[in-house]
C-alpha cells in the first residue's frame, strides 16, 4: 500500500510539472508592442529573460526591472524597486498627479487595474489614480 502511495505521488508531481504553462522564450517572440515599449522607456536595458504564461509575458531587464505584459504587448505591471520608473510610462495626467502629490519621490512599482493605476513610491505610499489623472486614494504601505 505504501509503495502504491509513493508511485501515485510521483506520478502526480511529474504530471503537474509536465503540463505547466510557463515557457521560457526568446525575446524575439515578445509582441512587437512590448519590445517597442522596452526600447523607448528603458533604452539602455537589454531583455535578459522572458517567460510566457497563459499568453502573458514576464520580462526581466538587465537593469533589474521586471515587467509583466499582456498578450497584446501592453504593460500590466512594472517593478523597478532599485532604479525607479520614469514618468513617461504613464499618460501625462497620471504622471502630473504623481509628480504633484509627492514631488520628491521615486516610483518603484506600478500596476494597471480596471482603469486605474496603483503606484507605489519609495516613501512607502501607495497612490490610486484613475486613468484621467484623478487621485482616488492613497495609503501608507508598512
Amino acid at each position: 500500500m505504501k509503495i502504491l502511495k509513493v508511485i501515485l505521488t510521483i506520478i502526480i508531481i511529474s504530471s503537474s510539472t509536465l503540463f505547466a504553462d510557463d515557457w521560457i522564450i526568446s525575446p524575439d517572440y515578445l509582441p512587437e508592442r512590448a519590445k517597442q515599449f522596452v526600447a523607448q522607456i528603458f533604452p539602455d536595458a537589454q531583455i535578459w529573460y522572458v517567460e510566457m504564461d497563459d499568453g502573458k509575458y514576464e520580462v526581466e531587464l538587465s537593469n533589474g526591472i521586471k515587467i509583466d505584459f499582456l498578450g497584446n504587448g501592453d504593460w500590466k505591471e512594472i517593478d523597478a524597486e532599485y532604479i525607479g520608473i520614469p514618468y513617461n510610462v504613464f499618460p501625462a495626467n497620471v504622471a502630473n498627479t504623481i509628480r504633484n502629490t509627492y514631488p520628491q519621490t521615486v516610483i518603484i512599482s506600478a500596476e494597471k487595474k480596471w482603469g486605474t493605476y496603483e503606484i507605489k513610491l519609495n516613501n512607502m505610499m501607495e497612490l490610486y489614480i484613475s486613468s484621467d489623472g484623478q487621485l482616488i486614494g492613497q495609503k501608507f504601505d508598512d
